[in-house]
């Protein structure tokens, strides 16, 4: 009797471990997920302007384009990776 119970109860879980992985299979399917393919192709209105210009007062578009790199000092970027290379070459030694 003890074996006829505990072997009903595994069938039970199986089935019920089987219709679960189906139920979520069957989701996945209805409700795809975008790719990273999808997400990179979203246009970036930064980078390609498709942000809408303001128009001037004669009802011309304003063109203004501000300096990006302003305030980016590249020496202190270049230090710094040249004291990892000097850690690096006296951690060699």
């Amino acid at each position: 009797m003890r074996r006829l119970l505990t072997g009903g109860i595994k069938a039970i879980l199986a089935i019920a471990a089987l219709a679960t992985a189906t139920h979520w299979v069957l989701r996945l399917q209805r409700e795809p997920t975008p790719s990273a393919r999808v997400l990179a192709e979203i246009a970036d209105p930064v980078t390609t302007g498709s942000i809408t210009p303001r128009k001037g007062e004669g009802g011309e578009p304003v063109v203004e384009h501000p300096d990006v790199t302003k305030g980016l000092d590249q020496r202190g970027l270049s230090a710094l990776f040249e004291g990892a290379k000097l850690q690096k070459a006296a951690a060699k030694r």
